[in-house]
């Protein structure tokens, strides 16, 4: 077969293939998102409820080794955190991350609820501003509903991950949904893509971080469990994350707080952001459901047992989307066809609900 046959016969291939897969215009993208639901306003939880001051907390960072007499699944094989090992990672080549409006969010609800301080977004935030996330070996699309921090008594402990069993003073949780299942709540209930957590650790600098001056300035105001109170300045999402964000963890886990639901997609970005002792000192100030110093409000770290964690290496490219290379053109439409048929398994297992012990097979050898 002539050169010009063997190129003629793979644009009709690669063109055969593009009208299968749909494509998704930002438009189509913004209404995908549903509009804000009684599961992401101000009483939404991520195990972080508004509290209530009369009644006797259900747990404590103070002894998370009782957790399980009361959450059963606190004990569960597919805990949150874990140490992380970049050894024993497996190397992947997930697409870069997509932040979708994660410009300026202003409004957002900030309480102590006995455990951290959580940073909401506001009730019936519009639609068409509401943040997402996408790509990043995500498969769909990720709202953005909550911020809350982890933090030591003093900086040489504070995060819930290590790595290689370093600890870093704080750790940030962004926290996402997955839209498809139409509210947080539904979300909550599948075991392998309902959630995704962003996770940020933070390095201690002489000088603050504008960036997270709105965060802190306020921390004042909420002082006592049950406290709360909105934030006078917008926050920019997008300055909150790292520098870089094309390198990172990623493994299936859980919530790091009762009752521990297995339902974590997790993120851990290598690259630390930089706060200064101020700044964090302003979250130590804070008092926990007792009134005691809201400090060490970490998890110790859970066994890995037989998961996979990844890792998003910045050498390994991109799977290209197209043939870029005429000299090579089976070698490009063979990875490009492998990452297609890959998209469309993960659609396929999408459409069921198989049971929770499949899904948990599932998601230990593989990305979810």
């Amino acid at each position: 077969m002539s050169r010009s046959s063997v190129i003629t016969s793979l644009v009709i291939t690669l063109v055969f293939f593009r009208l299968l897969v749909p494509t998704t215009s930002t438009d189509e993208t913004l209404e995908a998102l549903p509009a804000t639901s009684e599961a992401v306003k101000r009483k939404w939880t991520y195990s972080y409820r508004k509290p209530d001051s009369k009644s006797k907390p259900a747990w404590s960072h103070k002894d998370p080794e009782a957790w399980i007499r009361k959450f059963p699944t606190c004990g569960g094989k597919q805990q949150s955190p874990i140490n992380i090992q970049p050894n024993l990672t497996v190397i992947t080549s997930y697409p870069n991350f997509k932040f979708h409006n994660y410009g300026f969010v202003e409004g957002m609800e900030l309480i102590n609820n006995g455990h951290s301080a959580a940073y909401n977004l506001p009730i019936n935030y519009p639609k068409k501003k509401t943040p997402h996330i996408s790509g990043g070996g995500l498969d769909g699309i990720y709202q953005f509903a909550q911020i809350h921090m982890h933090w030591g008594n003093d900086s040489s402990k504070g995060s819930e991950h290590l790595i290689k069993s370093k600890s870093y003073p704080a750790e940030m949780h962004l926290v996402h949904w997955n839209v498809k299942y139409g509210s947080f709540a539904e979300a909550s209930k599948y075991s392998y893509d309902g959630l995704a957590v962003l996770t940020i650790f933070a390095k201690v600098v002489p000088e603050d971080n504008k960036s997270y001056q709105p965060l802190v300035e306020q921390l004042g105001e909420i002082i006592k469990n049950g406290d709360e109170t909105i934030l006078r300045k917008p926050v920019s999402l997008f300055e909150l994350l790292p520098k870089r964000t094309s390198t990172f963890y990623r493994y299936f886990g859980s919530v790091t707080t009762p009752a521990c639901q297995e339902i974590v997609i997790w993120t851990i970005f290598d690259k630390p952001i930089e706060i200064s002792e101020k700044q964090l000192n302003k979250f130590r100030s804070l008092k926990d459901e007792v009134g005691d110093r809201m400090v060490d409000n970490f998890r110790p770290p859970q066994p890995v047992n037989d998961r996979t964690v990844f890792y998003r290496s910045h050498k390994v490219p991109d799977i290209p989307l197209s043939v870029t290379d005429p000299y090579s053109p089976f070698s490009d439409a063979y990875k490009w066809s492998k990452s297609t048929f890959k998209n469309y398994a993960n659609r396929f297992w999408g459409m069921f609900d198989p049971p929770a012990h499949l899904r948990h097979a599932f998601c230990r050898t593989r990305p979810c």
